[in-house]
């Protein structure tokens, strides 16, 4: 059954293993931008800025953080 619909299977498998379906990737690929159209229901723009690695915010762990006691 499965190979009968192999776009249908492999948009199931795309979006369960990502949370984006193809058409939301070719989207993605298309404009240089991060889509999906489930940010609709969120109230969001469907594509939004794709983040440069450079440009990802990242927390510094190395350190050792002081814990004051309530």
């Amino acid at each position: 059954m499965v190979a009968a619909y192999p776009l249908t299977a492999a948009s199931v498998g795309t979006t369960v293993t990502t949370g984006k379906s193809l058409t939301d990737h070719a989207a993605s690929e298309g404009t240089g931008h991060d889509c999906s159209v489930m940010r609709v229901f969120e109230g969001k723009n469907v594509c939004e800025k794709r983040l440069k690695p450079s440009e990802v915010p990242v927390q510094d762990f190395s350190r050792q953080q002081r814990v004051v006691p309530n």
